[in-house]
């Protein structure tokens, strides 16, 4: 899939344009009416409540800068807000090649058979391999008040549930990581360094942090 390409790929020629030159690619994008289904749900669907500059970077040699962003996890779409204040959702985001939120990466990864997850995942490694991971946020039924409670029950809510890690190996193959041995096995190389390494780190397979800095290290072992 080229669009992976993009993602280790540096280019000189970038093709900057703000807010108000987005290209047609993107202006096919929905507009969010301002209450929802969850307007009454506890719990917030984005990584970040609210929206922070961004960038985002398409075909390769283009770029649409600092505009307002902000993921939403929970429908797992990219939202931005116009000068108007009108907030939009994009609808084709397959074309975008990566997005620069602060000092945060995300990718887009389509449905399709040759990848075990889709969507927006972050990147936590600038070359390949690289880590992904696909953040998760979960819908939970709240209770109904019982006779004599003097309790208020709990509303419908949304609530951060676990992550999941992945290992980007290669252009068209992804593998889920489970464990610290795992990632290990699937980078192919230096095992013995790798495994010294992350007991005296000790790495931990439920954090991404300490997973991508594994890889970083792998990173520089091939380097070498």
């Amino acid at each position: 899939m080229k669009w992976y390409l993009y993602i280790i790929c540096q280019t000189n020629a970038l093709v900057l344009l703000s807010q108000a030159e987005i290209p047609d690619t993107f202006n096919q994008a929905m507009m969010l009416a301002a209450g929802d289904d969850l307007e009454n749900v506890a719990g917030s669907p984005y990584l970040y409540q609210e929206f922070k500059p961004g960038d985002i970077y398409y075909g390769g040699k283009n770029k649409i800068e600092q505009i307002p962003l902000r993921l939403d996890i929970y429908r797992d779409r990219l939202e931005y807000r116009d000068k108007k204040g009108t907030v939009m959702a994009f609808s084709n985001p397959d074309r975008m090649d990566r997005i620069v939120i602060g000092d945060e990466v995300f990718v887009y990864l389509p449905k399709g058979q040759a990848y075990r997850v889709s969507g927006f995942l972050k990147q936590w490694n600038a070359n390949l391999p690289s880590l992904l991971t696909k953040m998760h946020i979960s819908f939970k039924r709240g209770e109904e008040k019982k006779p004599f409670d003097l309790h208020d029950p709990k509303p419908d809510r949304l609530e951060r549930v676990a992550d999941n890690h992945f290992i980007l190996k290669s252009n068209d193959e992804i593998e889920k990581v489970t464990s610290v041995k795992k990632l290990i096995r699937y980078l192919g190389s230096h095992t013995e360094e790798l495994t010294e390494y992350a007991k005296k780190e000790a790495i931990s397979a439920k954090e991404p942090n300490e997973l991508a800095k594994l890889v970083n290290y792998y990173l520089q072992l091939e380097s070498q």
